[in-house]
């Protein structure tokens, strides 16, 4: 863990992109940066406890290279008047392969977060990189993938003192129509502590050419806890600018209530950008949101980050 710490505190000084992106530039004439070998090590080990893992459980070894990733984001959010404030992202999966690919590990934070349709950032602000990376609630899972079904099981627990188990099960169906392509998703879930509740959601995308795609999507979700429905709509258009970088303009509107009643909207754009190699990854994002409990007026955020991926395929 102690490595991970290193790799978070020394890329946090890399902050803006185009440092981050020179830096990895003048490192290939060099000898190879601690960074580079550290992130070197740590893929290895990923790689290694996948395969510890896929021999547990299935009592086979295997020795071909893991599909498994680990992805590391944080960055800073700007936010008008109220000034910077910081966040951190862990999340994981180990692919199990001898389990005839039903079985991952997965790591989430944020976990107790039951729902998305009701979020105006990625993030939530107020605080700083390493408050946000101690105050995380990470969760532990088993996943099982149901081929009959075409559904994902997943049976784990959220990381935190009393730890609250949990069970979520997901159907997912694709198909075509026209130059449409359609998926359904239907999510059950049940908290020990946080409650039960469901997710319906709905997405339609179109590649209109080799780089632009665009796209539709609608959620609704019911908390019991909170005795409230959520909904979600999202338009968005994808543009490939390069084989490094690529744009997201979207457009979300969010409700809530039995009869669903405005609570806001929002807009941004999103740039992303490699680099370095396949695994260090800049993101820009800049975003307009307006919310009925401040009337509706606008307020203007900036999210800066990097997000670092981990494990063999990323050697």
């Amino acid at each position: 863990m102690s490595r991970c710490r290193k790799l978070l505190y020394s890329l946090a000084l890399v902050a803006p992109i185009a440092q981050a992106e020179s830096v990895a530039a003048t490192s290939e004439t060099s000898d190879k940066a601690w960074w580079l070998s550290t992130h070197e090590s740590i893929s290895h080990t990923v790689g290694e406890w996948s395969n510890g893992l896929d021999e547990f459980f299935s009592g086979q070894r295997h020795d071909s290279v893991s599909d498994s990733v680990v992805s590391m984001r944080f960055g800073s959010i700007i936010e008008g008047n109220d000034g910077v404030s910081g966040f951190f992202n862990l999340d994981a999966r180990l692919h199990l392969p001898n389990t005839e690919n039903r079985l991952d590990l997965i790591i989430e934070s944020d976990a107790d977060e039951l729902t998305q349709d009701n979020r105006l950032y990625d993030n939530a602000p107020g605080q700083t990189i390493l408050q946000s990376a101690q105050n995380t609630r990470f969760a532990t899972m088993l996943r099982y993938f149901k081929e009959e079904w075409n559904a994902n099981i997943d049976m784990g627990l959220l990381v935190e003192m009393p730890v609250d188990p949990f069970v979520r099960i997901t159907f997912n169906q694709d198909m075509a129509l026209g130059k449409w392509g359609i998926r359904q998703e239907e999510s059950l879930f049940s908290y020990y502590t946080l409650g039960y509740g469901a997710r319906y959601g709905v997405k339609a995308l179109r590649q209109l050419s080799p780089d632009y795609q665009f796209g539709a999507d609608f959620g609704v979700t019911y908390l019991e806890v909170e005795a409230e429905t959520f909904w979600r709509e999202n338009i968005f258009l994808n543009q490939r600018v390069s084989d490094k970088s690529k744009l997201r303009y979207q457009f979300s509107y969010l409700q809530e209530g039995g009869v669903p009643h405005a609570e806001s909207f929002l807009y941004f754009v999103e740039y992303q950008r490699l680099l370095y190699d396949n695994w260090l990854i800049g993101q820009l994002k800049p975003q307009m949101t307006y919310e009925r409990e401040n009337e509706y007026k606008s307020e203007f955020s900036l999210t800066a980050s990097l997000e670092v991926l981990l494990g063999p395929n990323f050697l």
